[in-house]
């Protein structure tokens, strides 16, 4: 392996690192509150929604319809989801609804 390789493995295993334990190392023994507390919470949701979104909304080739099987896919999961409370059956009803609407569409 070259050294222009390993050096960038350790560069980037360096700053992935880093972004993950610099925030538990600044804000270790300090009281959050107010403003700065709830934004904290809320950046788990807004990321996943970034990343979810879409998915859900855009077909392969960047164009929005509602026959889209991720898009059906996500609503019949979703209501699924609302009433049980198993992460396991949740995940395969969402397969298993794709399957069909990727088969049916």
């Amino acid at each position: 392996m070259g050294q222009e390789i390993l050096a960038i493995i350790v560069i980037m295993t360096a700053v992935t690192y880093g972004a993950r334990v610099l925030p538990f190392l600044l804000f270790r023994n300090k009281r959050i509150s107010g403003v700065l507390k709830s934004f904290i919470e809320l950046v788990p949701v807004a990321l996943l929604a970034a990343l979810v979104i879409p998915e859900l909304i855009l077909t392969p080739t960047n164009e929005f319809t509602f026959i889209n099987p991720f898009l059906l896919t996500g609503i019949c999961t979703f209501i699924f989801a609302r009433r049980v409370s198993n992460l396991f059956l949740v995940v395969l009803f969402g397969m298993v609804v794709y399957w069909g609407f990727d088969k049916i569409i």
